[in-house]
Parts: structure tokens; sequence; C-alpha cells
């Protein structure tokens, strides 16, 4: 709450309304006291002594009106107070001369100027600037509020331009971001609404691009696994009719990979036993000869909950991966009753484990190596789908490359570890 753009603007104008307020209040304080009706009206005396004083002096009309436009007063034209002041006030309206006084009339106070017969009436101008400051502290406010009013209502799309853009997060490319109003919220809202509709059409180039790709790859795949049906040989029939399953399910992979990148794919966690997991794995590794078999699966029967065919692609690789960079050529496969752990005899890395997920990683130390450099990679994304989190060791010569969190039931012995 304390962050956002909303409150700060809130604290802005409270601070402003409160100093513009407690500045009103003191100033307006100061005048009631400075015109106090006690106050002004022996102001308004004491001015009618000192220019009396002066008129005795220099008893010249323009010489006094200019001094009483000098000390702050206006004249005041208005025939019918002029008539009520000649009526009420004993003032010498005929005699020669010029006569000054202070008058008070219906609670207010006049300068009454008399000079051959004509009345002139004058009142000081800070009296009408402070009543006049009353009209300009409630503008003010008003203005202050508008403004409050005006900035607020500019930046309220920005909460519904940041429900479209959690949206646009989850993977709903359908959102929509206009906002109708040409300020610079509105030039943003609108350049993210264009941004996302290339990333929409973008995304579904790239779909129809890969499943294009993987419909025309299908063709092939599947006359060529009819064809090795027809094989008279039965291992090379084998052999030849594995080959096209292997590819077969290398396009349900891509295809399932391309899903999970387009947040497409939805999980289906089942339980099923390490035994299973290994069996599918070596049959996509086409492994199909136990004396040949490089997989040691030491927890048969513990019992692991995720996604099976998510799962299996991410075993599938790391199995593969230690196949390829191990010493012996041998993987095992153990449990600690909780983690499922992948072990093989080999060098330990040569970089960061986090480098190896990124895509098109190729080992410096072997350069030249086939593949494309997204084993890890489709390893890393298909684990972090189903919120399992994998991590690696070296020990002893070995390399532990352990998937936690994913058995939820061992019926294996636990390895012993001596101290």
């Amino acid at each position: 709450m304390k962050h956002s753009i909303f409150f700060k603007i809130s604290i802005l104008f409270l601070f402003a309304m409160g100093s513009f307020f407690a500045f009103s209040f003191y100033f307006l304080k100061f005048q009631a006291e400075r015109y106090d009706n006690t106050s002004e009206r022996e102001k308004y005396e004491k001015i009618s002594i000192v220019f009396n004083r002066i008129i005795s002096q220099e008893n010249n009309l323009e010489t006094i009106q200019n001094y009483l436009k000098e000390v702050g007063f206006i004249q005041i034209n208005d025939n019918a107070l002029r008539q009520i002041i000649i009526q009420s006030t004993p003032i010498p309206y005929g005699a020669e001369g010029i006569f000054l006084r202070s008058v008070e009339v219906k609670d207010d106070l006049f300068i009454v100027l008399v000079s051959d017969g004509e009345v002139f009436l004058y009142k000081d101008s800070m009296r009408n600037f402070y009543v006049n400051y009353y009209l300009i502290i409630l503008i003010g406010s008003v203005i202050l509020i508008l403004l409050f009013a005006l900035v607020v209502r500019s930046l309220l799309p920005m909460i519904y331009l940041r429900r479209q853009i959690r949206k646009f997060a989850k993977g709903d490319l359908q959102v929509d971001c206009r906002i109708p109003q040409k300020d610079e919220i509105g030039e943003l809202a609108s350049e993210f609404h264009k941004a996302i509709k290339r990333i929409d059409a973008l995304n579904k180039s790239r779909t129809l691009f890969l499943r294009s790709i993987m419909h025309e790859l299908k063709t092939p795949i599947t006359k060529g696994r009819i064809t090795a049906e027809m094989v008279q040989n039965p291992t090379q029939k084998q052999r030849l009719v594995s080959v096209f399953d292997r590819l077969n399910f290398l396009i349900d992979e891509f295809a399932k990979i391309e899903q999970l990148s387009s947040h497409n794919y939805n999980l289906k966690k089942t339980e099923f036993p390490v035994q299973d997991l290994i069996s599918f794995v070596q049959n996509m590794l086409l492994i199909d000869k136990p004396e040949s078999n490089p997989i040691s699966n030491n927890c048969p029967n513990d019992l692991i909950k995720a996604d099976f065919e998510l799962f299996a692609m991410s075993v599938k690789n790391l199995i593969d991966n230690a196949i390829k960079y191990s010493e012996d050529g041998k993987v095992s496969v153990e449990s600690n009753g909780r983690d499922l752990i992948i072990k093989n005899r080999g060098a330990p890395l040569k970089m960061a484990f986090e480098e190896y997920f990124k895509p098109y990683f190729k080992d410096s130390a072997k350069p030249n190596s086939q593949g494309f450099g997204l084993g890890m990679y489709i390893i890393k994304n298909t684990l972090d789908a189903q919120n399992f989190n994998i991590t690696y060791t070296h020990s002893d010569g070995l390399n532990s490359f352990t998937i936690e969190g994913c058995i939820i039931e061992s019926s294996c012995p636990l390895p012993i570890h001596h101290t």
C-alpha cells in the first residue's frame, strides 16, 4: 500500500490541503485580531485626528484625498449610503472649509470627508481584502479538490491495465489493454496492446510452423512403420519398428514441449512405480537387450506422483546424458525415500549447474558433440511445470542429479551412510 502511486498522491493532496488551510486559518486569525471593531474604531478616530491636523495646515481637498489614498483608503460611490450619513451625522455641511471624521453605519466604519457641502466616503481597502479572502479560500479549496480528482481519474485506468497485464503474464494473449484517453498512460496502454498482438501473432506463427513440421514428419514415419512390419527378418523387423516408434515418440515429445512453452499443456499427475518409469525410458532409448542395459534400478518399487509423460521425458534426458558422459557407460537410479537420484561415474561439471539449463548450451569440453544443447533446458522446464526442483552434487567420482520431492512412498531399503 505504501508503494502505491494513489497512496503517494493522496498524501501529497492531504499535505497541500492541510498547508493551505493552516495558512488561511492563521492569516484570518491575524486579520480578525487586526480588524477587531474596537481597535478599528480607534484606528479610524486616530486617522481622523491626524488628518484634521493636516487639514488645518493644508486646506486643499485634492491633497487630502491623495493622502487618504496613500494610507490605503478607497473612495466609496454609494449615493444611498451618502444620504444616510448626511441625515444621521451632525456634520457642518454648509460651512466653508474641509472637515473629516469617522462614522459608523450599520456596524461598518467609514471616513467622511466634507468640502463645500460635498460629501466623500472612504473605506480601508485592506478591510475589503479581508472580507474577500473567504472567497479566495473557497476557490482555492475547490481548485485543489478538482486537481486531485482529475489526477486520480487519469490514474484509475492503471488498475485496469494492471489486471490485463496479469492475465497476459498467465498466458492469456486475448487481453485488450487499450484505454480511451490521450495522455501518457493511454499511449503506454496502446503500445503495450500492440506488443501483445505482435507476440500473439508470433506465437500463432510459431505454433503453426511447429505443428506443420510435426504433421509432415508423421506421414513418412507412419509409412516407414508400416513398411517395417513387412520385413521378414524378425531381428531387423524389431529394430526398424523400434526406430520408427522412437521417431514417433520424439514427435509427440516435441508436441508436449511446444504445449508446455505456450502454457497450453494440462498436467495429469498420477502415481506410478519407478520400475514402470525406467521400463518406459528404456523403450525410448531403444535399450531392448537386458545384457546391454546400462541402467541399474535400485528402487523399482518406490512410488512417484507426477505427470507420467512429462516426468519420463525429464528422466529420459537425464539418463541419456548420464550414459553419454559417464566413464563406464552406466547409470544408477536410486532413492533416499523422498528424492529420485540419478548417478554416473565421471568428472564433475566444468561450469555452474544453472548454466546447463540455458537453451542451445554446448559443453566447452565437447564442442563438436551432436544435438542442439536442449537436453537440460527440457529437463528444467518439464520439472518446473510440475513444481519439482533438480540439484547436482559430485562426490567420490560420482555425479548425482537429484529430483527433489517426487517420491511419495518408498519400499526400498535406504542407503546406509558411514561416518
